[in-house]
């Protein structure tokens, strides 16, 4: 019986062809796993779930300095708080009637909202240290993209007790922490996050 031979390069053997063949395989496998694991982390860090505390506040930092250079705005520091994360947690908790901010963009808030921010009577905060509360969609929404929100829906607005503080000015680090929750908005029930940031008394 005959035997069929495979084809020979100058140089080559029919066994360096056949050594070669699994790693030939094998990088090609290689390829697709780390194709699809760069696609998994695209994915990942494109949603709310994978953005943390310092990368809000790094992107609020980017957003300082930015309107800074032009002249737009003092300079500032966020850094994440572990007492501002627990009090953005403990406001997520809160069932949705308890959230009910009121007044638009004056950053007014809930009984029960208050009491957690310790801006109620008698609370630690009222005259004590500026404080800022609000929520911004998190669903598919980067940590510039939430950064960016909270700086123009209530972060780049008076705090919630400035009117206690009046004549006082933040001081130049501001505190946050923040916590993923759910809102109604526009009839669905959407991914928001919840931030929240203090600052001492100059």
């Amino acid at each position: 019986m005959k035997q069929s031979q495979l084809p020979v390069k100058a140089g080559k053997t029919p066994f360096t062809l056949w050594r070669n063949q699994p790693m030939k395989m094998l990088k090609k496998l290689l390829a697709v796993v780390l194709t699809g694991a760069m696609a998994l982390t695209l994915l990942t860090a494109c949603g709310g779930n994978a953005v943390r505390d310092k990368d809000i506040a790094d992107a609020l930092n980017d957003i300082v300095k930015s309107s800074v250079a032009v002249g737009k705005h003092e300079n500032y520091t966020f850094k994440p708080g572990t007492d501002e994360q627990a009090m953005a947690k403990a406001i997520a908790a809160l069932p949705e009637k308890d959230w009910n901010i009121t007044g638009g963009r004056n950053n007014k808030f809930s009984g029960p909202v208050m009491k957690i921010l310790k801006l109620d009577e008698g609370g630690a905060n009222k005259t004590s240290r500026f404080v800022w509360c609000g929520a911004v969609v998190a669903d598919e929404i980067g940590a510039t993209g939430q950064a960016y929100h909270a700086m123009n829906e209530f972060l780049g607005n008076d705090a919630a007790n400035a009117d206690n503080l009046k004549d006082k000015k933040p001081a130049d680090i501001r505190h946050i922490g923040t916590a993923l929750g759910t809102l109604t908005i526009l009839g669905k029930q959407t991914k928001v996050r919840f931030i929240v940031v203090t600052a001492e008394v100059k």
